[in-house]
C-alpha cells in the first residue's frame, strides 16, 4: 500500500519538471514563467546554444529519474532509492546554476530544493523510509 502512495507521489513530483522545459508568455504583460534557458553561471564561460541544451538535459534527467523512480517503487523493487537520491541531487545542482532566470520570480520555486535536499537527507544520511515500511 505505502508504495503505491510514495510510487505515485514521486511521479507526480518528476512531471512538475516539465514546467522548467517550457517558457511560456503570461498573459496581459505580466511577462513570462518557466526557465529563460539562461544561466547565471554558465552564460559566463558558455554561448546561449551549449547553455540552452545543458539545462534541458539536467531537467530531462531530473523528470526521468523521478518518473523512474516511481515506477521502480511500484514494482517494488529497492533500486529506487538510489535512482531517487540521484535525481535529487541533480535537481538540486540545476536548480543553482538555472536558479536567477525561473520566470516569473525564483522564490516561487523554493519548493523545488527544498524537496530535493529533504529527499537527500531522509534517503542518504537518515536512510528513511525502509524499504521494509514501503514494501512491508
Amino acid at each position: 500500500m505505502w508504495h503505491i502512495l510514495f510510487g505515485i507521489l514521486l511521479i507526480l513530483h518528476g512531471l512538475i519538471f516539465i514546467l522548467f522545459l517550457i517558457y511560456v508568455k503570461l498573459p496581459e504583460n505580466e511577462g513570462y514563467f518557466g526557465w529563460s534557458r539562461k544561466s547565471w553561471l554558465l552564460d559566463r564561460v558558455l554561448n546561449e546554444k551549449i547553455v540552452k541544451i545543458v539545462g534541458i538535459v539536467l531537467w530531462i534527467l531530473v523528470l526521468g529519474g523521478f518518473l523512474g523512480s516511481g515506477i521502480v517503487i511500484l514494482v517494488k523493487h529497492e533500486s529506487w532509492r538510489i535512482i531517487d537520491i540521484i535525481a535529487s541531487f541533480i535537481s538540486l545542482f540545476a536548480f543553482i546554476l538555472f536558479w536567477n532566470e525561473l520566470k516569473p520570480k525564483p522564490i516561487r520555486f523554493i519548493l523545488g530544493p527544498i524537496i530535493a535536499i529533504v529527499n537527500i537527507i531522509a534517503l542518504l544520511i537518515v536512510k528513511w523510509p525502509t524499504d521494509t515500511a514501503i514494501f512491508g
